[in-house]
């Protein structure tokens, strides 16, 4: 199979990162140089767009509740680099900020239980779970407790 081929077929089911391509065409078998050049090539063509990857990653996870830490350790793990989320994160237009996002979580949890020790375990450890920064997660937990 030819290397265009192999990266192309990649590409079909979803969109994906420089670094997946990179470790997916590694995987085939293909030399590092073919590689290098191809993903170049693919960027000049805008079917690898790592800035655009990651302002949809953004929309699909903080939909999905999760917390900036966690985030950028998934995006990481795609293989985007760190200043590339950093600018991504900046650049999002969401409605909603990190600790009314934990909130909205946090109510999820709670679900009119009484408030105890308990609960207040389960929120904290569910939004660290979900990548809330502890700052954000202590400003919810003193939420509840004063509450």
């Amino acid at each position: 199979m030819e290397i265009k081929d192999a990266a192309l077929k990649y590409l079909t089911s979803r969109a994906r990162t420089c670094g997946e391509m990179e470790k997916h065409l590694l995987g085939k078998g293909f030399e590092q140089e073919e590689i290098r050049q191809l993903i170049e090539h693919l960027k000049e063509l805008h079917y690898l767009d790592d800035m655009d990857y990651c302002s949809r990653y953004l929309e699909y996870a903080f939909g999905k509740g999760r917390g900036e830490l966690r985030i950028k350790r998934e995006l990481e793990e795609k293989g985007v680099d760190r200043q590339t989320i950093q600018i991504a994160l900046e650049e999002y237009e969401g409605e909603e900020s990190e600790l009314e996002r934990a909130k909205q979580q946090a109510a999820k949890i709670a679900d009119g239980k009484p408030v105890d020790k308990k609960l207040l375990g389960r929120i904290g450890r569910r939004l660290g779970s979900m990548g809330y920064r502890s700052d954000v997660i202590y400003q919810v937990i003193g939420m509840y407790m004063r509450d």
